[in-house]
C-alpha cells in the first residue's frame, strides 16, 4: 500500500468513528433526558407522598 491509500484509510477510520461518537452522544442525551423526566415525576411523588403523610397525621392526631 502506498502512503495515498494509507491516509485514505486512516480518514475513512476517522470518519467512521466521528459517526460512532455521534450516534452515542445522541442516544446519550435521550437517555438523560428520559432519566431528567424520571426524576421530575419522582420528586411530585414524594411530594405527593409528604402531603398524604402529613394528612393522614393531622386525621390521626384529630381522632385521638
Amino acid at each position: 500500500m502506498g502512503l495515498g491509500s494509507d491516509f485514505l484509510s486512516i480518514l475513512k477510520d476517522t470518519v467512521r468513528l466521528t459517526d460512532s461518537v455521534e450516534r452515542l452522544n445522541t442516544a446519550n442525551t435521550k437517555l438523560h433526558e428520559k432519566v431528567d423526566s424520571m426524576n421530575e415525576r419522582l420528586i411530585k411523588l414524594e411530594t405527593r407522598l409528604d402531603t398524604y403523610m402529613e394528612i393522614a397525621k393531622v386525621k390521626r392526631l384529630e381522632s385521638d
